[in-house]
């Protein structure tokens, strides 16, 4: 029997499409390949989430951006400097147990995609290990980045770090909390 949330109104069914992604995600990550490709959609929105939970709990500013934009999310600096924010999820690692991100573009139209990113579509990238619950935050332009298994658990530690070298890389140590005194070669 259903209860009523308002009276006289009865909640529909769930979809078939959304009993079957609860039946498949409730396996993540050990989901099949065909699996994570039919739910990349929910995987990367629950990735983005991840990010704008961590901006929200260090106490930073983000909004998202349309779909059809080069990046995901827009980091607002204390001074109000807009800084752009690209989010990448990994779900699976190589045989060395690492995180290895290669910076293309999905396309809705296939696994083709629309290409690598430009340097000038994004600021900052966010990987995400959505399975580990961590983000790494890097200003550093490469097409192929990679989390390494031995920093999962310094991320997971101190997430605010490698948000704050990116910050640093790109000129805003000035918006860093504390301010940043360590070689800017070391920023990620």
């Amino acid at each position: 029997m259903q209860q009523l949330f308002l009276p006289n109104m009865v909640m529909p069914s769930r979809p078939i499409e959304i009993r079957d992604a609860r039946e498949a995600l409730a396996t993540y990550p050990k989901m099949s390949t065909p699996d994570l490709c039919r739910y990349a959609k929910y995987l990367g929105s629950a990735a983005e989430l991840l990010v704008d939970s961590l901006f929200m709990r260090l106490g930073e500013r983000v909004y998202p951006m349309p779909e059809h934009e080069r990046h995901d999310r827009v980091l607002i600096l204390p001074n109000d400097t807009p800084v752009r924010v690209q989010v990448k999820t990994r779900h699976s690692v190589n045989a060395n147990g690492d995180y290895v991100f290669n910076l293309k573009q999905r396309s809705e139209r296939g696994s083709t995609g629309r290409g690598p990113y430009k340097a000038t579509d994004f600021d900052i990238l966010a990987m995400v290990i959505l399975a580990e619950g961590v983000v790494r935050f890097t200003a550093d332009w490469q097409l192929r980045q990679v989390i390494h298994a031995s920093e999962i658990a310094e991320l997971r530690r101190n997430p605010r770090e490698s948000l704050d070298a990116a910050l640093a890389r790109l000129g805003h140590a000035d918006a860093i909390p504390g301010g940043w005194d360590r070689d800017l070669d070391l920023a990620a």
